[in-house]
This record gives C-alpha cells, structure tokens and sequence, in this order.
C-alpha cells in the first residue's frame, strides 16, 4: 500500500530518434522527431490512456518517461517534483511491455514469490496471494507459465510488477490481442487496483473500446508525436463540446476524438489542447 500521494509530470517533452523509413538498400532508418512538446499529468490512483494510432509516439514516450528510450530528448519528466532518473524510476516505478518472459516449469504463484521485492517471509506470502487475488488469477496460481493463455500471461506480467508496490505503473498496448471480454476485464483490474493501491497508472492504447472510458480518469491524444489533448476525461467532452466538436451521442467518444484528432492534425488544421 502506497502511503503518500505521488505525482508524475511530463513538460515540454520532445524525442528524437531513428524511424525504420522502410527503404531495402538504405540499410536502416533515418532520424525523426517523434515526440512534439509533450504534456502529461498523473496522481497517486488514476488512470491516464494515452491515445493513438500507429506511429503518434505512444510507446515513445513512454519510453522516454521510464528512461530507457534510444535517441536523444529534452523535456522534464518529474515525480513529486523531482527529476525521474533511471534509477529512481526503477525503484519507485514499473513498466509491462510484452516481451515478459517468464521461467518455464513454474507456476503462476512461484513466479510471484521469486520476484525481488523488499518483503520477505509472512508479508511477502501475503502480498502475493493478494495480488493474485486482484489479477483475478487465484484460479491458476498453480498453473505453469507455459500453459496460460494470452490474458492470464498478460495479467501475470503486471502482477510481477505490482507485487513490487510500484508507485506509478507504465503499460504498453496491454490489451492488444485480447477479446473484448478479457480486455474489459484487464481495465477493470487496473483500475480497481489504482484505487486500492494509490498507483498511478498510464497505459497506452491504439483501439479503445467504449466500455473501458468509465475506468479512464485521464486522456492524451496524440498525433505525429504531438498532444492533441492532455487532462481529465470529463474536462474532454466539456473542452470538445466547447469548441464546437460534441460527441454525437452514439459515439465512443474515445474514437471519435481520436479520429477526429487524427484528421485535423493530418491536413495540418489548427492543434487542439486541452
């Protein structure tokens, strides 16, 4: 359980870094800015999407925010107010890509149990039968690795960071390839989890569903590495509203504006901010 309030801060971030340009005779890529004067804002139990089509810079900044990023960036990236370096971000923080590899032949409880964390005997026990509990994997703690599906894996990799107490947790696409149901779920679970916990918790996503927008605090758009908007998911549909871009009712609004956000940058319209 996080005893204090955190607060994670992206200003002013830009990232420079090699793109695969797609030439056969060229032998790489060429160096692009992927990321344009960036703005995030994240507390202790939120939950904040980040939101894009391929290539907006999603899994850049997240990169860039975790410090582990190629290329050169400038910018501020603050927790509580004090530079997030490598190193404290990995202390304090987490971060669940999908190349989580797991060791074959032991079970979902074990793999738990043989993450590092600070806790040890009674507590540490305690901590992981609570964070199976939370991931919704009781049911399989004593299933082998190798013979889960998609969500449990999924699921399992972000209960080996939560096991840790990560102050602020970073999720790359966690719902890409999952059905409808079991991504539901995996927001659901996150979300629950902020609340409970007090993580902070920033994920990106490509396809947003509708019925994951409930669990969704805060939003940013991005396109060709640039914020669209960046604040709270209510303040959204208000600023949208307010600048004459309501919602039709029917709508998901996370893909309608992520559409329409997509349009206006392409044909080089006037850069919405919230």
């Amino acid at each position: 359980m996080i005893g204090s309030d955190y607060v994670l801060e992206a200003h002013n971030i830009y990232h420079t870094t090699e793109v695969d340009t797609g030439g056969c005779f060229n032998g790489g890529g060429q160096s692009a800015l992927v990321l344009k004067g960036v703005h995030l804002t994240v507390h202790s139990g939120e939950v904040m999407a980040i939101l894009g089509s391929k290539g907006s810079g999603k899994r850049a900044l997240l990169d860039v925010i975790a410090r582990r990023s190629d290329g050169s960036s400038r910018g501020q990236v603050l927790l509580n107010g004090a530079p997030l370096t490598k190193s404290l971000f990995q202390q304090r923080c987490g971060y669940v890509t999908h190349a989580c590899d797991f060791i074959p032949g032991l079970t979902v409880s074990q793999t738990l149990h043989y993450t590092p964390t600070i806790l040890g005997g009674y507590l540490k026990s305690s901590k992981v039968r609570q964070v199976l509990a939370d991931l919704a994997l009781s049911q399989v703690s004593h299933k082998k690795v190798e013979n889960l599906n998609i969500s449990e894996k999924r699921r399992l990799a972000i209960g080996i960071q939560l096991v840790r107490d990560p102050v602020m947790l970073l999720l790359d696409e966690p719902t890409q390839g999952l059905d409808p149901l079991s991504a539901y779920l995996l927001i659901s679970i996150l979300s629950n989890s902020a609340k409970k916990t007090g993580c902070g918790i920033l994920l990106s996503l490509e396809k947003p569903r509708s019925d994951v927008f409930p669990f969704l605090d805060r939003a940013l758009f991005l396109c060709l590495g640039g914020a669209v908007y960046s604040g709270g998911t209510r303040a959204m549909l208000e600023y949208f509203h307010g600048i004459g871009f309501p919602c039709p009712q029917l709508e998901n609004p996370l893909m309608y504006y992520l559409c329409l956000s997509t349009v206006d940058r392409s044909s080089s319209a006037t850069e919405i901010h919230g």
